[in-house]
Order: C-alpha cells, then sequence, then structure tokens
C-alpha cells in the first residue's frame, strides 16, 4: 500500500513538474482565434527546444504580447500601425523570456511573424522587407537520408525531383518551384504546421497525437525532428525552378 501511495504521489509530482517548465505567454484572444499562436510558437520551439504556450490576456503567464505592454520590448507593428510588445511578468522564466524575445528578433523571428498571413494577406511587419541583401541560408542535415524521406513522405503529393518526375499531385508544387520561394527553409521545416499536413502528419515531440475521433484517412507521415532537417538539407541541394513569379501558398 505504501508502495502504491508513493508511487501516485511520484506521478503527481512529476506532473507538476512538467507543467511547472511551461512558459505560458499571454497573448489577445483575437490572435489565438487567428492562429497566430499555432503558427509562431511550434516554429520558436524549434529552433530553440523551449515550449511556449499561449493564455488568455487574464490568466498568469510569465511573459504577454500586448500593445501597451510596460517596458516591453517592440517586436512587430500591425497593419493599422500599432506596436506590438513582448514583456515579462516577472522574474520567473526570464531566461527563456529573454530568449523568447531574442528570437522574434532575429531574422528567422522576423519571419515568421511576416509571413503569418491566414487569408492571404501579411497582418504584422518588422520592417525586416526593407533589407535589400538576404544572408545566404545554410541547412544542416544528412542530405543522403534527407533524399529518401523526401520521397518516401513528400513524393505522394509533390514531384520531389527526376525520380518520380511523372508522379504527385497536379495541384501541388514541386520541390524545384518550392525551392524558388523566398524563405523556403522556414517552409520546409515547419511545413506540418500549414495545411493539410496537420490532418496526417506527426513530429515526435511537437505535435499532438491524433483526435480519437477524427481518424486519418491516408498513411499518416511520421518523422523526428532530425529526419526534417534531414529532408530540409536535401532541399538545399535542389536548384530553384524559375516559373517566371515566386510560387504562392492558397
Amino acid at each position: 500500500m505504501r508502495f502504491v501511495l508513493a508511487f501516485i504521489v511520484g506521478l503527481l509530482s512529476g506532473h507538476a513538474v512538467a507543467d511547472d517548465a511551461l512558459v505560458r505567454l499571454a497573448m489577445p484572444d483575437a490572435m489565438r482565434q487567428i492562429g497566430f499562436d499555432k503558427h509562431l510558437l511550434p516554429r520558436f520551439k524549434f529552433k530553440t527546444r523551449i515550449a511556449v504556450t499561449a493564455v488568455a490576456p487574464d490568466a498568469p503567464a510569465d511573459m504577454v504580447l500586448a500593445v501597451e505592454a510596460d517596458g516591453g520590448t517592440r517586436v512587430f507593428s500591425d497593419d493599422a500601425g500599432a506596436v506590438w510588445r513582448v514583456a515579462a511578468t516577472g522574474e520567473a522564466r526570464a531566461e527563456e523570456v529573454r530568449a523568447f524575445i531574442d528570437w522574434l528578433r532575429s531574422t528567422p523571428g522576423k519571419a515568421a511573424i511576416e509571413t503569418f498571413a491566414p487569408d492571404g494577406v501579411a497582418l504584422f511587419t518588422t520592417e525586416v522587407r526593407s533589407q535589400s541583401v538576404a544572408a545566404a541560408e545554410t541547412v544542416d542535415g544528412d542530405t543522403a537520408l534527407g533524399s529518401r524521406l523526401a520521397l518516401v513522405h513528400c513524393g505522394r503529393c509533390h514531384v520531389v525531383d527526376a525520380r518520380n518526375r511523372m508522379g504527385g499531385i497536379g495541384s501541388t508544387p514541386s520541390f524545384a518551384a518550392l525551392r524558388a520561394r523566398a524563405r523556403w527553409s522556414d517552409l520546409f521545416l515547419t511545413f506540418w504546421t500549414a495545411n493539410p499536413h496537420p490532418s496526417f502528419t506527426q513530429v515526435q515531440g511537437y505535435t499532438e497525437p491524433f483526435a480519437a475521433d477524427r481518424p486519418v484517412h491516408i498513411a499518416p507521415v511520421l518523422m523526428t525532428m532530425e529526419e526534417l532537417e534531414a529532408i530540409t538539407a536535401f532541399v538545399a541541394t535542389i536548384e530553384p525552378k524559375d516559373l517566371g513569379r515566386q510560387v504562392e501558398a492558397n
């Protein structure tokens, strides 16, 4: 009996530690309703391995995203000209909060903010578009492994290269066309957050399990973040295809 009680207490303690380790960002309801948190926070976790969850503006939080955030750091402005800032709400999680702010102000963070366009129109700007010179992208990963996985996981819908040039689905762009897009690496590294991929894709440690009441109707794509990095490294070796204009996402 004592062993059982000790086991239960241990489980509860472990659960409390997991909850305490979660970094909370207070965000306006409207932003969460349009999915800004689901677009932004997985990208931050990918880069830093720090998990952040969005909560209501009046909920307990470690940091807040708001127009009037006292002592906050400017991170972007919206189409109405309002300046949004992130500010810590206390000393707790100070290191993680600083990492989040630093990432938002970095080139990948700015790209994540500016590529949020739920209806095809970007809602926020960080003025990164005013930069005329872009740094060359470098992607680490096993390109040989990525080549194999790209054909297995992505070749069902996309033309990857000459190996399946007569395959894929006509309405989906080829890897060469996607490679020509601005910020293409961010597109590939976070493809699992953009429709229709969440309905059949699982990235270990990053995505929630499929809902029991919504079964997957096709063979699911199951991968690790290391495998995703390998695929992206492989895509970096593909020659971009000039279609006359940039491929746009729907």
